[in-house]
């Protein structure tokens, strides 16, 4: 594939939104999902917002940290109490919430050591 087409604005727009239509479809689906195993709820939330906020990175390169990263550390639990809230069969949990702040942490963690590889190669 072309680099220049996965650099592209709307490649990384389309990528971002598939990936937010998939959180927003796991957080807000009418049952919750089945167990595969214990604890694998959790893994989930970490995984889809680990995904959702790498791919809002790279789709909203041009805002500024100080408005981004508080934005998704905001969302996490309130899209988690927002679940709660709207959905009859599904409950607030203060572990899902967590999951999912964590999720956006290991992101922020692995944007910052990107960033830092980045600037120590460059030297």
């Amino acid at each position: 594939m072309n680099s220049r087409f996965l650099s592209s604005a709307w490649f990384r727009w389309a990528i971002f939104l598939l990936c937010a239509a998939a959180v927003a479809y796991g957080v807000f689906r009418p049952v919750p999902p089945p167990q595969l195993f214990h604890g694998s709820d959790k893994v989930g939330h970490v995984c889809g917002f680990l995904g959702l906020s790498l791919t809002a990175w790279v789709a909203f390169r041009s805002v500024s940290w100080f408005y981004f990263w508080p934005v998704l550390f905001g969302l996490a639990p309130l899209l988690e109490y927002l679940q709660g809230a709207w959905r009859p069969l599904r409950v607030y949990s203060m572990g899902d919430s967590y999951a999912n702040l964590a999720g956006v942490a290991i992101a922020l963690l692995f944007v910052l050591s990107f960033r830092a590889s980045v600037r120590f190669r460059n030297r």
